[in-house]
């Protein structure tokens, strides 16, 4: 794992393809348009972030609570529980235990969210 910062004086989408123009592998980002073009050609693989999506739906269950809502955070909230136990862990030790725990957790919410959308 690595972070990098690059700087651009705007929004453009061409900064990050210009940015990430050689670079091939899996970027962690947020839900910024401008990195869409990116993972069109699969060079790049989006790895999303789960805070945006939880806040979406935070906002929403603030605003009109409900079952779903609840249900969706509590889902979320379960993935979060997985992260903080494996902090500290090896990369290899935090990939073992994701996919023990955390992708049967994500394949079970996928199948929910289709149901209910």
């Amino acid at each position: 794992p690595a972070v990098w910062f690059a700087y651009s004086p705007d929004r453009k989408g061409i900064h990050p393809q210009t940015h990430l123009a050689g670079f091939s592998g899996v970027l962690q980002a947020d839900a910024y348009a401008g990195f869409n073009e990116l993972y069109r050609d699969g060079r790049i693989t989006e790895a999303a972030c789960w805070a945006h999506a939880r806040r979406k739906i935070h906002n929403v269950h603030v605003r009109t609570p409900s079952a779903l809502t609840e249900e969706a955070l509590k889902r979320i909230g379960e993935l979060y529980a997985i992260e903080a136990e494996i902090r500290g862990m090896t990369a290899e030790q935090r990939l073992a235990e994701r996919q023990l725990k955390t992708k049967p957790l994500l394949k079970s919410l996928e199948s929910w969210l289709r149901e209910k959308m």
